[in-house]
């Protein structure tokens, strides 16, 4: 092979190393693809005294099978399971929104804003600008939103870490905006600057979120608020 060959592709490498980007999170987050793709990464304080590692791994193990064989499908998967640090830590792929959205029993809408504005979203309440990061005004109305139709959209009520494919442009008044395509959702709670309590099961133990453990999260007529975030 010639030597500009291999220079050509070393080139090409490197760019589509460069343009990967790892879903490494700290905290409970998921992570939108632009195919609609979403990956979760939940961490939670594990008390190994109190019940084993194994009997939760298998529990999920359960709740995915469960899931899958209901829907003859392999759209929700385990990607990793580990305890250590006195902490629980589960990824979990899901080929859709609608699989996510389903499997934890929350809400969250993938797609462009004429979407979810057919899909019956109202973009009701403020929303703030977004320019490299940084929130640039916080004025914004949901009409302004809707006259920006070809944007990626999240939509959740969920009180976690976001990663979107693109660089945000607009949230909802609810997301605290940390990065040029990252964002956290607040809940009532941390508004209020309350401490939150880790959920639990019906025994007690503590819930590895988000997970279906059976009970439900949000239930029909629920008053969440939802959080926007949009992205080019």
């Amino acid at each position: 092979m010639r030597k500009g060959k291999v220079l050509g592709l070393a080139v090409l490498i490197m760019g589509l190393l460069s343009g990967c980007e790892k879903f490494e999170p700290e905290e409970t987050a998921i992570s939108v693809d632009n195919k609609g793709q979403v990956v979760s990464y939940v961490k939670e304080s594990f008390d190994k005294d109190y019940y084993s590692s194994e009997e939760l791994e298998a529990s999920i193990d359960q709740a995915i099978l469960d899931y899958n064989t209901a829907g003859g499908t392999e759209n929700v998967k385990k990607k990793k399971f580990e305890v250590k640090d006195q902490n629980a830590e589960l990824t979990m792929s899901y080929a859709t929104g609608n699989d996510y959205s389903k499997f934890n029993n929350v809400t969250l809408f993938t797609g462009d804003v004429l979407e979810a504005y057919q899909a019956g979203y109202d973009f009701a309440g403020k929303f703030q600008s977004v320019e490299k990061g940084q929130v640039t005004a916080t004025d914004v109305t949901g009409n302004d939103i809707l006259n920006s139709y070809n944007y990626g959209i999240v939509i959740l009520t969920e009180p976690i870490l976001v990663t979107v494919p693109g660089n945000i442009v607009y949230a909802s008044d609810n997301v605290e905006i940390t990065g040029k395509k990252t964002a956290r959702v607040l809940s009532e709670t941390e508004a209020a600057g309350e401490t939150e309590e880790p959920e639990t099961t019906a025994d007690g133990a503590i819930s590895l979120s988000p997970v279906n453990s059976g009970q439900e999260k949000e239930t029909e007529g629920s008053t969440a608020a939802l959080a926007y975030i949009l992205y080019e």
